[in-house]
């Protein structure tokens, strides 16, 4: 672990302006570590603060509807899964046609912070909005 994956958000799925969808990612090789935290923002640019990111997730072992949950910290078999719930309310946050940057990092039980993985995304608009 220590190198961050470079994708798109959807990984070629297609984001869709406001769908709700939990993202999961499995993070594997923690040799005796385990997640203890984990955060997803999804932003305009690098120098946005995080405090003023359009989607802002910050995650632990407890389910937080809307937010997510460390779903498997990785403590039985080194293997941690993460999930980050996205709203409505995140998915309409967003311009479609306009490219996002993301970044999802945890927070590991050795103190360590790493981010896992980087890239961009894209929302389009809906084509069906009254539901």
């Amino acid at each position: 672990m220590g190198v961050a994956i470079v994708t798109k958000l959807d990984r070629g799925v297609g984001l869709v302006r406001g769908d709700i969808f939990s993202l999961r990612r499995t993070l594997n090789g923690l040799l005796g570590r385990t997640v203890d935290e984990a955060w997803l923002m999804v932003k305009t640019g690098y120098g946005v603060a995080d405090g003023s990111a359009t989607i802002s997730k910050n995650i632990t072992g407890t389910d937080a509807p809307g937010t997510g949950q460390i779903e498997d910290s990785g403590a039985t078999d080194g293997s941690a899964v993460v999930r980050f719930d996205f709203t409505n309310t995140n998915t309409t946050a967003v311009a479609a046609g306009t490219v996002y940057l993301y970044g999802i990092q945890a927070l590991l039980s050795d103190g360590q912070v790493l981010e896992l993985e980087t890239g961009t995304a894209v929302w389009r608009d809906q084509v069906v909005q009254d539901t």
